[in-house]
């Protein structure tokens, strides 16, 4: 059992140790980790993929606040009456109940 421990701990130490700098097997650590990282987001973004396609994420469940009124009834009101008035103005102008005079003459 110790023995078992003494190499585990000899493997840390070694794996660990800055004292013998060995660029290779830095460089071959740092492959390995981020090989494991780019492995892990292409199976996350393939996951996502799987569920956006069988639509079991990102839905969208609209909610009605019963009656929604774009436009506001007063305001519809007063436009009418606008439209109204003038219309009434330009009836009166073609039968001819408004006379103006003329300022050329005089």
């Amino acid at each position: 059992m110790d023995k078992s421990l003494l190499k585990i701990k000899n493997k840390i130490k070694s794996a660990i140790s800055f004292n013998k700098i060995n660029p290779h097997n830095h460089w071959k650590n740092l492959l390995c980790i981020f090989s494991v990282i780019i492995i892990l987001l292409i199976i996350f973004s393939l996951f996502f993929l799987y569920k956006i396609k069988n639509q079991q994420i990102f839905q969208i469940h609209p909610q009605t606040n019963g009656a929604s009124n774009l436009v506001d009834d007063k305001l519809l009101e007063r436009v009418n009456e606008s439209f109204n008035t003038k219309l009434i103005k330009s009836k009166g102008i073609e039968n001819g109940d408004y006379f103006y005079k003329d300022p050329s003459i005089k």
